[in-house]
């Protein structure tokens, strides 16, 4: 398994890699020519990771003696099944584990299929048969073609539009401003989508004529006023029917037929197309148990992509960042992750890429410490690009809120999520499908750092800290926001900014932040976007050092907290402070470093600053 020839080889891939691997490390090796009855070397890889997974925990219980390698050779391996790693996989801090990228190939850990039958239709179109999906088996929210998420076929094509004009008594019914398509939307999969103030609420839809549509469920989160339901007025459109599909670019799951539609987009030769549809909801599960976490796991050049989120039984009334009900007195739920970490400690992820999930991206939830993200991208996500203090497993406390588990802490505070990191990322394009999600969200946890990412074009906020709607103490403390570089967000929705804030968070640091082009769009509803949006009980911050300019509202907006509520040192807000010679330097470190930045050579994208 260790020939001389590849523990000289490991030490030259490993330096290529940044690996810090020592002379002597155990490697593994898979390739889809490989198989798994194979010996698992350079030159008789594995087939499978999950194969290679299993010689490694072999090793793991016999003790480990020195590092170990997987290495993964370049081409896409479709998942059938979630990677679950237990806390029998586990590293240590001398001997971790490391699955890798080898020599910076390109490798994808998919749960997707790609689609390659395609044949000319009418219309312009081109389809594929599925009988998967004629059968039940298989239907799917998202299809990405070219590394190119596709746009589900929607009417109108274009926000603003359609407007709600009048709902029937149980929330359920709706008019709008302007006749709909003639062809019934029931039994297609079709969703009624609406924009709220700072969120979106989907339903399905189940009977439809010229005049009104039928939904599946209510329409928004009851019992917070107009702020969070579809009411008249509300900007909306209508998702997934055959009528709708009329645009390049557009396609439509054809489930009665059997039949994937798609219309190319100019240039788009759909013979050598690469389509996938995501099969899996998640991709990597690490979970530990409180007495026995998962330690010391490294994930180093890996692209891990495609998985679904689909429409909740309840329908998808989203409350905010993510989490979604049906009202204030009821039970919320949080987005699944793509990647979920639980009771994990020591893992790492860097150098990857996190992309095309219509979930949330990645999760750290209870009992995950001193874990990492670093110098990963995460692009076009379903909802949330990183989430700390991601609650969707853990036992909860009583509610702060009236007979909701909107801001419900952990039971046992040691479960807070501690010392976790997202460094160095290019955070882009989240809440794809769940409109209200930000790039980062941080919740219920303890000294988190979030430093030096590019976070952009998003269609709400861009960093989100704290979870909690008054000064109640929780477990959110300490957390260090610092040298992100913020900009174009806020573009569809409304009442949120560059970072957003939220109750009692002793100890946290707002530092070296550069915020710019923060959007209103016209057909945005609600409360005026910011550079800093401090929310209700945000109490106790230290801002120092940060630059916001080009913003549609105030650089700063407070609600129900103040300017006495926290600390200030020297920050330059608004169009003319982010000229003066002293935001320079923060308009310098702000974003993803570099050598460049380590020698002090400006690496700011050419036209950054006011």
């Amino acid at each position: 398994m260790k020939p001389t020839m590849n523990l000289v080889f490991s030490g030259v891939v490993c330096a290529m890699l940044g690996i810090a691997v020592p002379a002597l490390a155990l490697e593994f090796h898979v390739s889809p020519t490989g198989g798994d009855a194979a010996a698992g070397t350079v030159t008789k890889p594995f087939l499978t990771v999950q194969r290679a997974k299993a010689e490694v925990r072999k090793t793991v219980a016999t003790g480990l003696r020195e590092e170990v390698a997987v290495f993964l050779h370049a081409g896409t391996y479709e998942l059938s099944e979630p990677l679950v790693f237990g806390p029998e996989d586990s590293g240590t801090e001398a001997f971790p584990i490391t699955y890798a990228a080898f020599t910076n190939e390109a490798v994808v850990l998919s749960g997707g299929r790609t689609i390659t039958n395609w044949k000319k239709a009418e219309q312009g179109q081109w389809t594929a048969d599925l009988p998967e999906s004629k059968s039940g088996k298989w239907f799917f929210r998202q299809l990405v073609v070219n590394d190119r998420r596709a746009v589900r076929a929607r009417w109108p094509d274009e926000d603003g539009g359609l407007l709600i004009a009048t709902i029937g008594g149980d929330t359920r019914n709706f008019t709008f401003n302007k006749p709909l398509p003639k062809e019934t939307l029931a039994g297609q999969g079709a969703e009624m989508v609406v924009y709220e103030h700072w969120s979106i609420t989907r339903g399905l839809i189940t009977a439809s004529d010229e005049k009104q549509v039928r939904t599946a469920t209510r329409m928004g989160w009851i019992g917070h006023g107009d702020y969070t339901t579809a009411s008249p007025g509300k900007v909306c459109y209508l998702e997934h029917a055959r009528a709708f599909l009329d645009k390049p670019g557009e396609w439509f799951l054809d489930t009665a037929a059997g039949v994937l539609r798609y219309i190319p987009l100019e240039g788009e030769d759909p013979a050598k197309l690469v389509a996938v549809a995501p099969r899996l909801e998640r991709l990597v599960v690490i979970a530990g148990t409180k007495e026995r976490p998962v330690r010391n796991l490294r994930f180093r050049g890996i692209r891990f992509e495609h998985a679904d989120f689909p429409l909740p039984a309840i329908g998808y009334n989203e409350i905010q960042a993510g989490h979604y009900g049906t009202a204030l007195t009821e039970p919320t739920y949080v987005q699944p992750v793509g990647i979920e970490c639980i009771y994990a400690e020591g893992c790492r992820f860097e150098r990857c890429r996190i992309a095309h999930l219509n979930s949330a991206g990645i999760g750290f939830g209870p009992g995950c410490r001193k874990n990492a993200v670093m110098g990963c991208a995460i692009e076009d996500i379903g909802g949330n690009g990183v989430m700390v203090g991601w609650r969707g497993k853990g036992k909860l406390r009583a509610a702060n809120q009236p007979g909701g588990t909107l801001d419900a802490d952990w039971d046992d505070p040691t479960d807070a999520p501690a010392s976790n990191e997202v460094a160095n990322c290019h955070i882009q394009r989240c809440g794809a499908d769940s409109r209200g999600s930000v790039g980062i969200c941080v919740a219920f946890s303890t000294d988190t750092r979030v430093a030096h990412n590019l976070i952009h074009d998003l269609p709400y906020t861009g960093i989100s800290v704290g979870f909690r709607w008054s000064t109640t103490p929780s477990t959110q403390a300490r957390c260090v926001v610092e040298y992100n570089h913020i900009h174009d967000v806020m573009k569809m929705l409304a009442d949120g900014g560059g970072i957003y804030t939220l109750g009692l968070q002793p100890g946290t640091v707002l530092r070296g932040n550069l915020i710019h082009d923060v959007y209103r769009r016209a057909c945005a509803q609600g409360s005026p976007n910011n550079g800093f949006f401090v929310d209700e009980g945000s109490t106790g911050f230290l801002f120092e050092s940060n630059v916001v300019y080009k913003t549609s509202g105030e650089s700063v907006r407070f609600n129900q907290n103040s300017r006495a509520s926290h600390k200030w040192t020297v920050n330059f807000f608004g169009d003319t402070d982010a000229k003066a010679e002293g935001a320079q330097a923060t308009i310098n470190k702000a974003g993803i470093e570099s050598e460049a930045a380590a020698r002090g050579v400006r690496t700011v994208p050419k036209g950054v600053g006011p």
